[in-house]
């Protein structure tokens, strides 16, 4: 069996512009490009080793800003984890030494070059990212207007009946806040989370109450919800974070909490017409992704059609409930 090496990898970025380096000749992977970066030592974080490896590798000094995503890849020899990290550059002349080649692509671009196959996943993460943030930004106000008035009630009702009165919920991509209004207005607990800025400042104004900024791969919570109500949000998520994701709302749930989220109904990664990136499950394939976890007991998954602007889309709609350890 191989073993298994953490690799942390930085996305750097200057203006609208980001960073790929070729492996030079005489080295493993000659001739890709990578996200440049190293092995994690024993004794030190995936973010101290990129800003040291960077530091080593090209000269310059850097701060880790945010975490994009992470992979794992099995070689002949040994399986990678990969973990990408989106970096500051702060300082400093880059000097190539174990590459010979870099190049400042911009976000569509990306593409175009031959990528150290560990990496691949780790680029569609990333440009998944920012093109939601490039569209939460732009449009925040009428995504908040288009979506105020649909109706919930129905899924309100499935989710809350596994619920105790008073309970705390984690609204995970809160949106414009609907729905934690509604929580809200219903006598419950709310923390209200986002990765939008724009969307977190117009659901403070009709919360009341401070939201929280974060990306759902990012939050560190334990051990404090009843429930959390991912709808229509973690369908952004990579198919390739979505495990550690799940792993993040299974710490973040208390014994027996319940999770209820929402996706479009697919089989294989999209984009839509506004740039934003889904990741698409059928029900198999989201109780079998829930069951690979362990530590859940699905309470219910079922598909249904809505309407929304002028056309149905196909949903997949998801209860689970924390149970026990995950494997």
């Amino acid at each position: 069996m191989s073993s298994t090496i953490d690799v942390s990898a930085g996305i750097i970025v200057k203006g609208n512009k980001i960073l790929a380096a070729r492996r030079k000749a005489g080295l493993h992977l000659a001739g890709f490009w990578e996200f440049p970066g190293g092995k994690v030592e024993s004794n030190e974080s995936p973010e101290n080793c990129l800003v040291r490896e960077l530091k080593e590798e090209f000269g310059i000094d850097t701060r880790v800003t945010d975490y994009v995503g992470d992979n794992y890849h099995a070689y002949s020899d040994k399986t990678i984890h990969l973990i990408a990290f989106r970096v500051e550059h702060l300082s400093g002349e880059i000097q190539l030494i174990d590459h010979d080649e870099i190049k400042w692509l911009a976000i569509d671009e990306l593409d175009s070059l031959k990528w150290a196959e560990a990496d691949i996943p780790l680029v569609q993460a990333f440009k998944a990212s920012i093109s939601l943030t490039e569209f939460y930004q732009k449009q925040a106000i009428s995504y908040a207007k288009e979506t105020a008035s649909f109706d919930m009630g129905d899924l309100y009702s499935r989710f809350l009946n596994h619920l105790p009165n008073h309970a705390h919920i984690l609204d995970l991509g809160c949106g414009s806040g609907r729905d934690s209004s509604y929580f809200l207005d219903q006598g419950y607990l709310v923390t209200a989370l986002d990765g939008s800025a724009e969307l977190a400042g117009i659901a403070e104004k009709l919360i009341k109450q401070p939201v929280v900024v974060s990306l759902y791969q990012n939050m560190v919570f334990e051990d404090i919800f009843d429930g959390v109500w991912a709808c229509a949000s973690l369908l952004h998520c990579p198919k390739s974070q979505m495990s550690s994701v799940l792993l993040n709302i299974y710490q973040a749930l208390k014994d027996d909490g319940v999770l209820y989220a929402s996706f479009k109904r697919g089989e294989n990664e999209s984009s839509d017409e506004r740039g934003r990136f889904f990741n698409n499950y059928t029900s198999k394939h989201l109780i079998t992704l829930i069951e690979s976890i362990g530590g859940f007991e699905v309470l219910a998954c079922w598909e249904e059609d809505k309407p929304l602007r002028d056309s149905t889309q196909s949903w997949v709609n998801l209860i689970t409930r924390k149970v026990g350890a995950v494997t």
